[in-house]
């Protein structure tokens, strides 16, 4: 009969275990899918931001190419004025000379 019981005793102590081993897997298991949901939280707020600093740059970007662009154009407008002023300088001298030789 002692032996009987023993078989009792053992049979409950591993249904005991068997029954924590379950209740520590669906732990890990709860733990796991917390994980992944913390991860895919944070994947989403690591792309939002990635997409806010995409939209600074393209802004920054095309705002410096808008300035250096007014710059050239502000450059090639002097730029073009001063050959035009010479030119026309110089064509009035041209004129004045041949004026002077045509004329008397």
């Amino acid at each position: 009969m002692a032996g009987s019981g023993l078989i009792r005793s053992l049979a409950e102590r591993e249904r005991a275990l068997a029954m924590q081993l379950e209740e520590a897997k669906q732990a890990a298991a709860a733990k796991v899918q917390e994980a992944e949901l913390k991860a895919a939280q944070i994947l989403a707020e690591a792309e939002r931001a990635i997409q806010e600093l995409e939209a600074q740059f393209k802004a920054r970007t095309a705002e410096a190419v808008a300035q250096i662009e007014s710059e050239a154009k502000a450059k090639a407008e002097a730029e073009a004025k001063a050959v035009s002023e010479a030119a026309a300088a110089k064509v009035a001298e041209a004129v004045r000379v041949v004026l002077a030789e045509v004329l008397p």
